[in-house]
């Protein structure tokens, strides 16, 4: 069954205007007319491919006129919400998968299955199955992903490394703090981690804590669980590599979010660093910087109340087709173009490598298996996607992320400890949840 969101308490105190009407789609539409396409996010080499290919695509339907607007991917819940709440929404709408139960709890999306027919069989033998999966939800296809992104890793100077008498990177988060005190030195820290309220930073930090068996909602008893054991210690490793003084100024950590983060690294200013699966990849590395990328170290022992997971994953650019589309045929064309293997193989090296690949053929280029063997390795073994979880998404994610940052800002800067701050957050996200829920 899917959770209605209470509109009016989740958007506060901005009321939506009208009854929804949802566009009609048992009805035939031609592959003609105006269509609007909103992406959010990605690499420079993806804004730049996605915009050449979207030429591609009116060359090959030239009775569509495709009004694409590309912007940042962290404004992109207020964007939509907006334009939901102004009946301005674009027809298709590039977002991340954390979105969707949101978006189909609001009646802003329809089902795939209602509107692209025998497409998506097409789509089944083109897209990985575990990733197609992360477009579903409450048993149907709302999304169709390009690839994903997973939670969470750790890149590593090598030339640090071996400085400090390591021949490998660390595996525990106590070989972590001792890799990281033995790695800094004047000028650069042994490891920097971003801690700002962008969505993105709490993703990092999520994977952390999902690892230590520690998740930030319990949607079987609606309880917000902020403050579970396994996401406690997750901050109380941020606070501990603070307070070796491996790490940048906590007032740094707060302010510096991960492409700065990872900017330092590429120039040599920090040993190490936390991120998602891409790391580096979108925005390179000195010359003379060695670098590897692993999945993050774990605990010795998860002290979290739920089953610890290898990775979270989602697909942070999937495209939803707007319950209120006046052309979803031709929407459904766009769909379907990008679901082809010339598109999807944009993210097997061809030319990009920061993402985790949605399209099977994507898995065959040497190009990718050259910059992450150990990904294609673990694919072809069958095990990639092994003991992986979807990065929390449901109904008032948003709310619980955003007490979540609150709370990793104040544990940081030293204003809380790691249970007080979230001791906090688990109350005034419950609020929230609650009202959102109704």
């Amino acid at each position: 069954m899917i959770n209605a969101i209470n509109r009016r308490r989740f958007l506060g105190t901005t009321a939506v205007a009208g009854a929804v009407t949802l566009a009609t789609v048992g009805g035939a539409y031609a592959q003609s007319g105006e269509l609007s396409v909103w992406k959010f996010g990605g690499t420079p080499n993806e804004v730049e491919q996605w915009a050449g290919r979207n030429d591609a695509f009116s060359e090959a339907n030239p009775d569509v006129e495709l009004n694409y607007s590309y912007f940042n991917g962290q404004i992109r819940r207020q964007k939509i919400l907006a334009g939901f709440q102004t009946r301005r929404l674009a027809d298709v709408i590039v977002a991340f998968g954390q979105d969707i139960p949101e978006f189909v709890g609001f009646g802003m999306v329809q089902p795939l299955d209602d509107i692209a027919g025998d497409r998506i069989d097409g789509w089944k033998e083109r897209i990985v199955p575990e990733v197609l999966e992360s477009g579903m939800e409450d048993g149907k296809l709302y999304g169709l992903p390009t690839y994903v992104d997973m939670a969470s890793f750790l890149a590593v100077n090598l030339d640090a490394l071996e400085e400090a008498g390591f021949d490998r990177p660390p595996a525990t988060w106590d070989e972590l703090r001792e890799y990281a005190k033995a790695m800094t030195k004047p000028g650069r820290p042994g490891i920097a981690f971003p801690a700002t309220t962008a969505p993105v930073d709490i993703n990092i930090f999520e994977g952390i804590a999902y690892a230590n068996g520690g998740r930030i909602f319990d949607d079987e008893t609606g309880k917000v669980t902020l403050n579970d054991p396994g996401i406690v210690d997750a901050l109380q490793l941020y606070v501990d590599l603070i307070a070796d003084g491996s790490t940048p100024a906590a007032t740094s950590l707060t302010e510096t979010f991960f492409r700065d983060t990872a900017q330092l690294f590429g120039q040599g200013r920090s040993a190490m660093w936390i991120g998602l699966s891409w790391l580096n990849t979108p925005w390179g590395v000195n010359e003379d910087v060695r670098w590897t990328g692993v999945p993050f170290p774990r605990p010795d022992e998860a002290t979290g109340s739920f089953p610890p997971v290898n990775a979270i994953m989602d697909p942070t650019a999937i495209l939803m087709v707007s319950a209120r589309s006046d052309n979803p045929e031709a929407a459904i064309e766009y769909l379907d173009f990008w679901s082809q293997n010339e598109q999807l193989e944009i993210w097997g090296g061809q030319p990009e490598i920061a993402r985790i690949p949605a399209g099977v053929a994507a898995w065959d280029n040497a190009e990718l298996e050259a910059v992450w063997p150990n990904w294609v390795k673990a694919y072809n073994e069958g095990t990639l996607f092994e003991g992986a979880a979807p990065m929390p998404r449901f109904i008032g994610v948003s709310a619980i992320e955003s007490a979540l940052g609150t709370a990793i800002q104040e544990a940081v800067l030293g204003q809380k400890t790691p249970q007080e701050a979230l001791d906090d957050a688990t109350k005034a996200a419950q609020t929230q949840i609650d009202l959102i829920r109704g």
